[in-house]
């Protein structure tokens, strides 16, 4: 597969756990041809598929706002509708947190760790 076709995975997922009902977030990851060439998944090529399909960073902001675990990433909408309002991502509960003037931007962001989470757990498992 190529970046671009896995890239187009991996944006998708949140949906695809929904609307499968039988899968996990760990194997659509392994599904999606991530851990193939996880280098090659930048930030840019995600940014680039939540600019053509922003509805895809709802599902994975409900995918955060769902999440029911003690750490990890999270991404949060602005809190309030102003110019200037910034969108977050951060590790709850003590990690770093950074802010992005645009929604695609975060999104790419909170999905490249989010996905690098998975892989670095799927390699433990493994071990």
């Amino acid at each position: 597969m190529d970046a671009e076709t896995i890239t187009d995975a991996v944006s998708m997922m949140p949906q695809d756990f929904r609307r499968l009902g039988n899968m996990s977030m760990l194997g659509l990851l392994r599904a999606s041809g991530y851990l193939t060439c996880p280098e090659a998944i930048t930030e840019e090529l995600l940014e680039r598929a939540f600019v053509a399909q922003p509805e895809r960073i709802d599902a994975w902001v409900l995918l955060s706002e769902d999440k029911r675990t003690s750490e990890g990433w999270y991404i949060r909408p602005p809190r309030a509708c102003y110019i200037g309002a910034t969108w977050e991502v951060g590790y709850h509960p003590n990690g770093p947190r950074q802010t992005f003037p645009g929604a695609a931007r975060a999104c790419a962001f909170f999905v490249k760790r989010e996905a690098e989470d998975l892989r670095s757990y799927i390699a433990k498992v493994k071990e």
